[in-house]
């Protein structure tokens, strides 16, 4: 412990490589996921959000995860809610946490919301073709690359407009060099044009989605069961895919287990919780244990009158 005021107590900063500027821009997940491939140990963990609040963000946030992971596509996220809950990971973390979301496919408010806001990755779901990533790359990335609108509220001129690249008077080059535009495979159309998207340069990392591949296919997978032989083969298809273009894979871990096997893949972001899952399992955990405490009291109890009884010569029953 020390009297000495915090710039001076560089133990107490938070380490934020890949931060803008000004935390309501995005941070550069690009860089990120190029060095994760770099080097394992770089490999970026976060945290799944579905549940639309702002203070959960907040908690979450302040254990500086690499990144957070909103998903609005199955989320209940309102536009304003989004909005606050991006700039609450970024804020909360110092700038240590990123922040990637999942939009709904046809959803161009939301994907102007999270933009606007400074996420740093967007996963398109469902993403079936090329033309599929070409139709978002034109929403996502400002000219030349693509047609993003520019907002004039995202910032303040000469107070919240800085940049880390020069000639970025409007912070148009720090948003097309940091933002990532993740595709998700969830079906046989988009598994056979696997090929055709992993080998677009605008494509950053894959996802898969197993849930609705598995349906589209017609595939019989249980969560509780080793996978058929079909989605074996399917997975095998998508990863030998992404390593041919040095594509990094993004997706979740259902618990510890899996992290090895998902590494071994090419996964370089793994989101390793989830905060429904987490939040049901704690309920779960403590209902159980409590209960535990319960029967095993009560027969503690029932022994200790039974002996007491006996003490007294009433025989017990």
């Amino acid at each position: 412990m020390t009297d000495k005021p915090f710039p001076q107590q560089p133990q107490l900063h938070t380490t934020a490589e890949h931060r803008a500027a000004v935390l309501t821009y995005p941070a550069n997940l690009r860089a990120a996921l190029r060095q994760a491939k770099e080097d394992p140990k770089k490999t970026l963990l976060g945290v799944a959000q579905g549940i639309p609040s702002v203070f959960v963000t907040k908690v979450m946030a302040s254990a500086k995860p690499d990144f957070i992971w909103m998903d609005v596509e199955h989320g209940i996220f309102d536009r304003s809610t989004l909005y606050d809950c991006i700039h609450a990971a970024q804020h909360h973390s110092e700038g240590k946490t990123m922040v990637v979301v999942r939009i709904p496919r046809h959803d161009e408010v939301s994907l102007t919301t999270a933009l606007d806001a400074g996420a740093a990755g967007i996963v398109i779901p469902h993403t079936d073709s090329a033309q599929d990533v070409r139709d978002k790359v034109k929403e996502i990335f400002y000219p030349p690359i693509g047609q993003r609108s520019f907002s004039p509220w995202t910032f303040t001129p000469g107070i919240s407009n800085q940049s880390l690249y020069a000639n970025d008077e409007w912070n148009m080059k720090n948003s097309n060099n940091h933002v990532c535009l993740i595709a998700q495979i969830e079906s046989v159309e988009g598994m056979n044009n696997i090929e055709e998207i992993a080998a677009m340069p605008e494509v950053d990392a894959l996802m898969f989605g197993p849930g609705d591949y598995s349906a589209d296919a017609g595939i019989d997978f249980k969560l509780s069961a080793p996978p058929p032989q079909a989605f074996i083969d399917a997975m095998t298809k998508f990863v030998t895919t992404a390593h041919k273009y040095g594509k990094p894979l993004f997706g979740a871990a259902q618990g510890a287990a899996m992290i090895p096997m998902m590494l071994d893949q090419g996964y370089k972001a793994l989101a390793v919780t989830f905060d429904v899952w987490g939040v049901a399992n704690m309920v779960n955990d403590g209902m159980k244990e409590a209960r535990a405490v319960v029967e095993q009291n009560a027969d503690a109890t029932k022994q200790k009158n039974e002996a007491a009884k006996e003490g007294n010569g009433v025989p017990s029953r």
